[in-house]
Order: C-alpha cells, then sequence, then structure tokens
C-alpha cells in the first residue's frame, strides 16, 4: 500500500472498531475489511482483541508495539463457555498474570468480571505477590471473599496460612448494593466481612 494511500486510510479508522464499525468508516464490504484490517496488523497498525464473538480492533497513524494478554484476554480464555466483551482496551505490555487479572477484574466492579475471575485461582500461584498488591489496592478481603467462593466451585490452589483470614473490621463490597443472598455464603460474608453477589444461577450461567 502506497504511503500516502495508507495514510488517509488509516486517519479515516483511526481509534477503536468492531468489524462492524471498521466496515462504515471504511466504506467496504466485510471480507474486504477483514483482509485491510489483517494487512494493517501485518504491518504493525493495528492491535485485536476480544473473544470469538466479538473482535475490537484499535488502529493507530502509527506502528504499535506488540500487545501482552490483558485482563479480559485472561479472564476469557480461563472461561471458554462465558465470554466477557471489551468495553475498553485494556492494554498491557511487559509481565502479567492471572494474579494481575484478578485484581483489575475486581477494580471494575463489574458483576460479571469479577464472576469470570473466580475461575483464575485455579491458576494463582504467586500468593506473596497477589497478596502485596492486593494490600496496595485495598482489596485483601475482597480477594480472600472470592478464593473462598471460589474452592465452593472450581479447583482452587490452596491460599498459605500465613495471610490474614478473618477479624476485619471494615466491610468491602465487591459491587454496592448487592447483599449476600445465598445462604452457603453467609459464612464467607462474615468471615471477610464482604457480601457475597453471586446467586446459584449466575454461578451456572458462569459455567461454574
Amino acid at each position: 500500500m502506497k504511503e500516502e494511500k495508507l495514510l488517509n486510510t488509516l486517519r479515516k479508522l483511526e481509534g477503536l472498531h468492531t468489524i462492524e464499525t471498521a466496515m462504515e468508516a471504511a466504506g467496504m464490504k466485510r471480507q474486504s475489511t477483514l483482509n485491510l484490517l489483517c494487512r494493517l496488523k501485518k504491518e504493525g497498525y493495528v492491535t485485536s482483541s476480544g473473544g470469538p464473538r466479538k473482535h475490537l480492533y484499535k488502529i493507530a497513524l502509527y506502528k504499535q508495539l506488540p500487545r501482552n494478554e490483558g485482563m479480559f484476554d485472561i479472564l476469557n480464555k480461563h472461561n471458554p463457555h462465558f465470554q466477557l466483551s471489551h468495553w475498553y482496551d485494556h492494554q498491557v505490555h511487559g509481565r502479567y498474570k492471572a494474579e494481575d487479572a484478578l485484581l483489575d477484574a475486581i477494580d471494575t466492579k463489574s458483576f460479571r468480571a469479577i464472576l469470570a475471575s473466580l475461575r483464575l485461582f485455579s491458576s494463582i500461584t504467586d500468593w506473596p505477590y497477589l497478596y502485596k498488591e492486593a494490600k496496595n489496592r485495598g482489596s485483601w478481603q475482597k480477594v480472600g471473599a472470592l478464593y473462598d467462593v471460589a474452592r465452593m466451585q472450581v479447583r482452587a490452589r490452596k491460599m498459605p496460612m500465613r495471610y490474614p483470614r478473618s477479624h476485619f473490621a471494615h466491610r468491602a463490597y465487591l459491587i454496592s448494593n448487592y447483599p449476600t443472598h445465598e445462604e452457603r455464603f453467609l459464612p464467607i460474608e462474615k468471615k471477610w466481612n464482604v457480601p457475597i453477589p453471586f446467586r446459584e444461577g449466575d454461578l451456572r450461567k458462569g459455567g461454574l
């Protein structure tokens, strides 16, 4: 693609797109748009993310750095039957682990992202790192409460005994105005002082 034509194409498409919005911006049919995005991706102007149902394409005027898996990528990888749409472009450069994705999911305060994060406990191995980062964010109670819920649903790696697990005076909310309704989660709420927003139906829908 000649330089002037390439620049004009990038100006029309610059930004975050689905295939539908990219088709509209380019004024092209679906397959032609996919071919164009593929070429631009090979040249470094496009990065993509998302699950099998919905892909997002970030198109820039300048070549972009190769992207690593971000929060949505990791959550969707661990939840093949419960895919999240990327409601923003979560870009990561450098080391990013399941522990980071768990903390970022909690920070979203999104019901679906936090529900999807339960499966991450099957891959949590660096507890010292997770505890340190969670303490820095004020999220340790939430991590602990989700860990106990996850252990009831999936094969979760054991949390070392040296980390605090009870006697939290401050009440922490995963999602505000979502009290605990399921009786079996009440001991977890009492232990961590964190209301558990999930119902049995939510867990089934999430494939747990």
